[in-house]
């Protein structure tokens, strides 16, 4: 027997060497020239750039200009540096400074004047680039070096596609070699050869009846026993697989993650919804250190193996994500498979989440209906302490009781708005012409807009006719309109334009403070205020841009935000046009 297994076994390590020593150096010389085709390719589009560039002056605002839009259009990274490889300009990262002379790139050129290149992972985008580097020349005269990088995950599925290829390609060239020299060996140990295959196939697939259909009156008892063997097990495996089937199905159905582990740490069995919590496929098998990257979830089962008991506690994970997992632990004793230990988690994240939503809405609310509320307990009180016997501080303190009692108006207004969805009002689809429809919106405001002396201007076609729900659509321009008028400086412009094809597309600038990004992430939170103090001055309830944003969602849109700081803000709505 262990002839024969050597006479099997031999073939096939050579064959799998020939195989992955075939398949390792047509990819190495594949990879090579891919990459060379891609250094080519940027160098021509560095070519391409500095023909743009204005060599007199390299950190024009031209240039950078001119930098971010080619960028945009060939989908790279380009760096503009000094002559000594200081960083003039990046369009990823505007705020980009300091030297990169000792890039591998940027060293050729300043050593050797040539295009320089290098594959690298690039600490600023988090990936993996190929760069090309070539010198800015007037002249005789180095000026400046112009850097074009591309992310390799941009032409890696050639690489792929190709590796794939050549992988099925050599597979079945190398595993006919292999079937041949079986095919000879099994010439040689025919007998053997017939019985083992059967035998094998009754171990791997006993659902299944497998025959030795051989005249042979040397083996004819031999195959007979075989023969009877492989019935009794088909027979055996049909009367547990109905129930193998249900335990299966109930197991891989199961919304909640559970896992079967034994005294070694190896997971014997894990159902689909707990390599989903554990954001990892194929952990069967595997030691749950290996796959279980939280610390506190490996000490419970680490717990639970010295104490061979039970335990149930609710955990806060990092990773591999941010989660709240409901775990509970059980320590079974098993004689003929071997102890075991049976897991059971749900993932509260979502509930936790829900709850701090709340948490956080009522706080908010609390905090804004308590500012008003508090606001005209006191100014009632000093009225009622004598001062309404003075005329002019009682007109004062009405108006300032007045305007918080509008603002308290509107806190409450919002949230009822916020607290609508699309099931709590019936179909009311109205056509309405946009252009007139803008402007009407726009009239609402005049007082305020002669107050701060700002122009609004509307650009679109007119007898623009579109059909939507206007309970949800007024108020998105409302809000948008509002918030420009709110942060945009007196004696400013505010432009309104939209486009009509397949969806609508409205877009609200002004030329206001702006904001940042990390601002920009959250301007859509409810309560999230910009420029916490204007606000408030100004009477804004902080739920405005919330409302826009969960109505254009009803309607089956999205609202995006441009901004830079001291520069204003874009704000643009695309709703379906059916």
């Amino acid at each position: 027997m262990k002839r024969k297994h050597l006479d099997y076994f031999i073939p096939f390590i050579l064959v799998c060497l020939l195989f992955f020593g075939s398949w390792k150096l047509a990819n190495h010389f594949y990879t090579k020239e891919l990459l060379e085709q891609q250094e080519e390719f940027l160098t021509s589009n560095g070519e391409l750039m500095i023909h743009r560039l204005d060599l007199k002056q390299l950190n024009s605002n031209e240039n950078k200009t001119a930098i971010d839009e080619f960028a945009q259009e060939a989908h790279d990274r380009i760096t503009l540096l000094d002559a000594k490889g200081k960083i003039i300009f990046d369009n990823t990262d505007a705020g980009l400074s300091g030297s990169r002379e000792n890039r591998p790139e940027v060293k050729i050129v300043l050593n050797s004047n040539t295009v320089g290149s290098s594959v690298r992972y690039s600490t600023t985008l988090k990936t993996e680039l190929l760069y090309t580097a070539q010198p800015i020349r007037s002249g005789d005269e180095t000026i400046g070096i112009l850097r074009v990088a591309k992310k390799t995950s941009a032409f890696q599925p050639k690489t792929r596609n190709f590796q794939r290829t050549i992988f099925i390609i050599l597979f079945f060239f190398y595993a006919f070699i292999y079937l041949i020299i079986c095919y000879l060996t099994y010439q040689r140990n025919r007998p053997i050869e017939t019985v083992l295959p059967v035998l094998q196939r009754m171990l791997k697939e006993p659902e299944k009846s497998n025959y030795i259909m051989q005249n042979s009156p040397q083996w004819q008892e031999l195959y007979i026993t075989v023969n009877q063997i492989s019935e009794q097990l088909n027979e055996t495996y049909a009367a547990y697989t109905s129930t193998e089937e249900q335990f299966s199905t109930l197991f891989h159905e199961l919304t909640i993650g559970v896992f079967i582990i034994d005294t070694d740490g190896r997971f014997i069995m894990i159902n689909p919804a707990m390599e989903e919590l554990l954001q990892i496929g194929g952990a069967a098998q595997h030691y749950y250190w290996q796959v279980i990257e939280d610390n506190k979830f490996i000490q419970l089962i680490q717990q639970i193996l010295v104490d061979k008991d039970q335990v149930h506690q609710e955990i806060s994970t990092k990773l591999p994500s941010s989660m709240n997992l409901d775990i509970r632990l059980r320590y079974i004793e098993n004689e003929i498979k071997g102890d075991q230990i049976m897991g059971t988690v749900y993932d509260l994240t979502h509930v936790r989440r829900l709850e701090k939503i709340q948490r956080d809405f009522v706080g908010n609310v609390s905090h804004e209906l308590k500012t008003p509320v508090t606001s005209l307990l006191g100014f009632t009180e000093t009225l009622l302490d004598g001062a309404k016997d003075d005329p002019a501080l009682t007109a004062e303190f009405l108006t300032i009781m007045q305007n918080d009692a509008k603002r308290l108006q509107r806190l409450i207004q919002d949230i009822i708005e916020l607290s609508k969805d699309s099931n709590d009002l019936a179909e009311d689809r109205q056509t309405i012409e946009i252009n007139y429809f803008l402007h009407q919106q726009v009239d609402l405001y005049q007082h305020l807009l002669k107050k701060k002396q700002i122009t609004v201007t509307i650009e679109g076609a007119e007898n623009c006719f579109y059909q939507t729900r206007l309970t949800f659509f007024q108020p998105i321009i409302k809000n948008l309109l509002e918030n420009a008028i709110q942060y945009s400086p007196e004696e400013s412009q505010i432009e309104l334009s939209y486009r009509m094809t397949d969806q609508l597309e409205i877009a609200v600038t002004d030329h206001g403070i702006g904001m940042s990004k990390d601002d920009q992430k959250r301007i859509f939170e409810r309560f999230y205020r910009v420029d916490k103090a204007r606000a408030r001055h100004s009477g804004g309830t902080g739920l405005g841009l919330a409302i826009v944003k969960e109505y254009s969602e009803i309607l089956g849109g999205t609202i995006d935000v441009e901004s830079h700081p001291k520069l204003g803000s874009t704000f643009t709505l695309k709703l379906p046009n059916k």
